[in-house]
C-alpha cells in the first residue's frame, strides 16, 4: 500500500498541529514543508538509527526481526502467527507452551544474542512445533502465557475483530448517486475524549464539485511595475 503517501498525510498532521499551537503562544504563521521521503525516512526508527550510530547496514530478513529471536511471523499447522518473544522469560514460556522446554536450556538459544546468532535453527524448531495446531490455537495459548503474539488475519478478518466493531471504525453512506447499496469507509484510528471523529459527508462523486471549484474567485493579479 501507499506507505509514503500516508505517513506524508500523517506528518503533515503533525506539522499543522506544531504550526497552530506556536500560533497560539507567538502569534506568528508557518510556512509548513512536508516531505514523503523525510517522512518515510524518519519512519523507519532504528535501520536508519543503527546505520547513524553504528555504521551498520539493514538487509532484507522477510518477517525476521534484526534485533531479537523469535521475534516474526512463524508457519503454524494453518495461517501465520506473529510472535514477539523479546525477554528471557517471554523465550522461556514459549519453549514450555509449544511442548519444548528443552530449547530454553539448548546451549545455541541460552541468550538473547545466542538465539539472534542461530535464528534459523530456532525457527525451525518453532515451526515444526507450532505445526499442530492453528495460528488462533497457539495465539491464546501463548497469550495466556504472558507471550506477545497475533494471528495474521485478512482484511476481512481484521474488520470483523470485535474491537474495530465496538470502536466503530467503519462509517456507512446510505444514498450515494451512481451507487447501489452502502459505501463504507473507515474513519481515523484516534478518538478525541472518548468519541471519535467521523466522516461528515459521502464520498463525491466524480466531477460533482466541477463548477464550484471552477467559479471560485481568483486571487487578484499583482499589480504591474
Amino acid at each position: 500500500y501507499p506507505v509514503c503517501d500516508t505517513l506524508g498525510g500523517l506528518f503533515g498532521a503533525f506539522a499543522i498541529a506544531a504550526a497552530l499551537v506556536r500560533r497560539d503562544r507567538t502569534g506568528a504563521g508557518a510556512f509548513l514543508d512536508v516531505s514523503m521521503l523525510e517522512s518515510a525516512l524518519s519512519a523507519l526508527g532504528w535501520p536508519v538509527s543503527n546505520f547513524l550510530v553504528s555504521g551498520v547496514q539493514p538487509s532484507p530478513m522477510g518477517n525476521e526481526n534484526s534485533t531479537a529471536s523469535p521475534s516474526g511471523a512463524f508457519a503454524t499447522g494453518e495461517g501465520l502467527l506473529n510472535i514477539a518473544a523479546n525477554k528471557q522469560e517471554q523465550f522461556i514460556s514459549v519453549c514450555a507452551v509449544i511442548g519444548r522446554p528443552e530449547l530454553a536450556s539448548d546451549p545455541r538459544f541460552l541468550t538473547s544474542d545466542d538465539r539472534i546468532a542461530h535464528r534459523y535453527e530456532l525457527r525451525k524448531l518453532i515451526e515444526e512445533a507450532l505445526a499442530v495446531s492453528s495460528a488462533a490455537d497457539w495465539e491464546a495459548r501463548l497469550n495466556r502465557a504472558g507471550v506477545p503474539a497475533g494471528r495474521v488475519l485478512t482484511v476481512p478478518q481484521v474488520l470483523d475483530e470485535p474491537q474495530v466493531k465496538e470502536r466503530d471504525m467503519a462509517v456507512q453512506f446510505e444514498q450515494v448517486p451512481h451507487i447501489e447499496g452502502t459505501v463504507t469507509v473507515v474513519r481515523g484510528g484516534f478518538l478525541v475524549d472518548g468519541e471519535a471523529p467521523r466522516p461528515m459527508c459521502r464520498p463525491p462523486t466524480l466531477g460533482e464539485h466541477n463548477d464550484e471549484i471552477l467559479t471560485q474567485a481568483q486571487p487578484p493579479k499583482a499589480a504591474a511595475r
